[in-house]
């Protein structure tokens, strides 16, 4: 089976963490890597970019065809404009390479909207998995800035797709009931999580390795720095207990300068300077250290369509303090490997900080408990059913 993965913005070579990157960049990484390994042909197209200080070569395995399609400059939000210029180009590598796709996977709903213009040339199934949809995510944050057209254009990718794949039962039901579309092909497939690499270590060890003291309580946030993450309420939080031998990592790109600016204020404000560290974007096989020289992992998002590095962080054994938002429902149990919140307000998240902090044997059997939970979210049962899915289209 040949499959051409579109994702317009989401370069899977990017280190996660960045402008614009985070866990669909992990997510088409790991899929394509993983198909691969099932002897499944996969070519992800992607859009030239200038960020080239942010890749992660090494890990890279599959074949990645960079796309230029408007200036390298260009955020999502501009990329709109330029999709026409991309699905041509994709049309001429698969004609100039003599490759016929049988299947054309997207992600996101830039990379729909290619998709759809695709299956027009080449007459051949689509799967489209959105990440996130416009939405859900503007009732949970209203202050979200996106292209006007992109709600009308994910109801059309919804109902000229020939599957659609989601993470959580919250997602599957608000497009069959927003967009019409039949249940039968909504197909609720969530991310693994690569248990090999994000598994329990010495805390004392990983300290050591990341320079860490090893008497200090630390709590981890690992994600964007966007205001959609909430992180303004954990920094609240912080202020309102004893911060003594408290510290905040702070673990994500720093590329977002008005948002570290404005959280650095807050620091500040809050008297936090010496509490919380802004670490930057991690590679993945250092990132393990951070979550296990961890007490626990916050995660105060406004919505979260999944929540990778919640999953990441049970994996290793650490409990999850979390906004009760899409798809976190499904990787924190609550009050079994961590904590869901239902208001998005410092109070909460201090009690549940305090509770975590304060009590060793419940963070280590939340950590037990996490790790798991992780272990039934396999790749293995990701992939398999994707991969039915994709035979079940291709052998009609």
């Amino acid at each position: 089976m040949k499959i051409a993965l579109i994702s317009v913005h989401g370069d899977p070579a990017l280190q996660a963490g960045g402008k614009d990157s985070g866990g669909m960049n992990i997510y088409v990484r790991e899929v394509t890597e993983r198909l691969a390994g099932e002897g499944i042909d996969v070519d992800v197209f992607t859009r030239m970019h200038d960020r080239h200080e942010e890749i992660e070569e090494s890990l890279i395995n599959f074949n990645i065809v960079y796309v230029k399609a408007g200036e390298e400059s260009l955020d999502k939000l501009g990329i709109f404009s330029h999709l026409d210029t991309f699905v041509n180009e994709v049309d001429k590598y698969s004609k100039d390479n003599n490759k016929t796709y049988d299947l054309i996977y997207a992600h996101y709903w830039l990379s729909g909207v290619v998709a759809l213009k695709l299956k027009k040339l080449w007459l051949k199934p689509v799967v489209t998995s959105f990440h996130t949809i416009q939405e859900i995510k503007q009732e949970a944050f209203p202050f979200n800035i996106d292209n006007p057209v992109r709600g009308k254009e994910e109801r059309n990718v919804s109902k000229g797709s020939d599957a659609i794949v989601v993470w959580s039962d919250h997602e599957k039901k608000f497009i069959q009931e927003k967009f019409k579309i039949n249940s039968r092909n909504i197909e609720v497939i969530p991310p693994g999580v690569d248990v090999d690499i994000f598994k329990p270590e010495d805390k004392s060890e990983s300290r050591k390795i990341i320079n860490i003291s090893q008497d200090e309580k630390v709590i981890l946030y690992v994600g964007r720095l966007e205001r959609l993450k909430g992180l303004d309420t954990l920094l609240e939080a912080l202020s309102l207990l004893d911060q003594r031998d408290i510290n905040l990592l702070v673990v994500g790109g720093l590329y977002n300068l008005q948002e570290l600016s404005r959280l650095k204020k807050i620091c500040k404000d809050l008297d936090l300077d010496q509490n919380v560290h802004f670490v930057g974007s991690i590679n993945r096989k250092e990132l393990k250290h951070y979550y296990n020289s961890s007490d626990l992992c916050v995660l105060p998002s406004y919505y979260e369509s999944f929540g990778l590095s919640a999953l990441e962080a049970s994996a290793c054994g650490i409990p999850v303090i979390a906004s009760k938002r899409g798809g976190l429902s499904s990787i924190v149990l609550d009050k079994k490997t961590g904590y869901l919140l239902q208001w998005r307000c410092p109070g909460p998240f201090v009690d549940k900080l305090e509770v975590l902090l304060s009590n060793r044997r419940l963070r280590d059997s939340m950590g037990v408990a996490g790790r798991n939970h992780a272990m039934s979210l396999s790749w293995d049962n990701a992939i398999g059913r994707l991969i039915d899915l994709f035979n079940k289209l291709t052998l009609r």
